[in-house]
């Protein structure tokens, strides 16, 4: 037989402090913004008609095809939801007419759903978005900017001013002047994350932060995804077009970039591909995801589909 005395009662009385103060220090640590339920999705919007690799990525092949993809990132949040970049939107046609007919020809794509009617017809109501999130404001990334009345656009204000004295075929006018559209100017924090000057911790979690890397244009943004400490996803918008670009330490080929004026600076364009390959190479499980590169498209998963923890 077992008798309850003072001596039982105080180690009991100990025994559940130590497991109240370890589960305190447990809620104490674990990232705010409940990490357990971000996820993301990738809504693909179209794909171009198809280049030879080497003229993709200079250290590419000529023997090899691609065929790169337009799209946009869809990141659900508890304290609410970002779209990173809207990809080839609905009134994609007639914003591309104004190109001259050499520059409908090197960037010609393939239509698919567009971003706003992929969420429409999965029931996705998109003025609950908290903003969209441009990476830059070349026309296959703000094509869809007009689909989506009311709902903030975030981008940096140099940026915008940039792209407003810009022209095609990297700029286009029609998807950034439309009175509808709710601009909201991102000021980055002088704050070097993973390498980059500066940063923007968007929930202040830790979980998305948006990184300056400029170059292809004057204010591009990156995103950094924390879905766990295991799991994390670098969207790097069109700082390369492929993968194959971090992992060679390769920029595009120097005609493409002579031909369509690609990048606001070349030699620091050439820099970020330098610091985005070191950092590969520091974070060998990081998925670095370019904007256009098919190949890691497909290994994401795709609207309605979520990643899971």
């Amino acid at each position: 037989m077992t008798f309850w005395s003072p001596h039982s009662h105080k180690v009991f009385i100990s025994r559940l402090q130590a497991v109240v103060a370890a589960m305190a220090l447990q809620l104490l640590l674990a990232p705010l913004g409940h990490a357990e339920e971000i996820r993301f999705s990738y809504l693909e919007t179209g794909a171009s008609s198809g280049a030879q690799e080497a003229m993709v990525v200079a250290s590419g092949s000529w023997f090899t095809r691609r065929k790169l993809s337009h799209g946009a990132v869809l990141i659900h949040h508890p304290d609410g939801d970002l779209l990173y970049d809207t990809g080839l939107g609905r009134q994609v046609d007639v914003q591309f007419e104004v190109n001259p007919w050499w520059a409908r020809s090197l960037f010609a794509y393939e239509k698919g759903v567009p971003v706003a009617d992929q969420l429409a017809a999965n029931g996705y109501d998109a003025k609950s978005l908290k903003a969209i999130v441009l990476s830059h404001l070349h026309w296959d990334h703000a094509s869809g900017v007009v689909d989506f009345p009311g709902v903030p656009i975030w981008v940096q204000q140099k940026e915008y001013g940039a792209a407003l004295q810009g022209e095609p075929p990297a700029f286009l006018h029609s998807q950034l002047e439309e009175a509808s559209i709710q601009w909201r100017f991102l000021t980055l924090e002088d704050a070097e994350f993973k390498g980059f000057e500066r940063s923007l911790d968007v929930y202040g979690d830790g979980s998305v932060v948006l990184v300056e890397i400029p170059g292809h244009t004057r204010g591009q943004l990156g995103l950094y995804l924390t879905l766990n400490p295991q799991t994390r996803y670098f969207f790097i918008g069109d700082a390369t077009w492929t993968l194959k670009g971090v992992q060679d330490d390769s920029p595009r080929p120097g005609f493409v970039r002579w031909m369509a004026n690609l990048n606001d600076d070349d030699d620091l364009t050439e820099r970020m591909v330098t610091q985005l390959h070191n950092l590969q190479q520091q974070e060998p499980d990081l998925t670095i995801v370019p904007a256009h590169d098919e190949l890691i498209a497909a290994s994401l998963p795709h609207y309605p589909v979520f990643s899971s923890q």
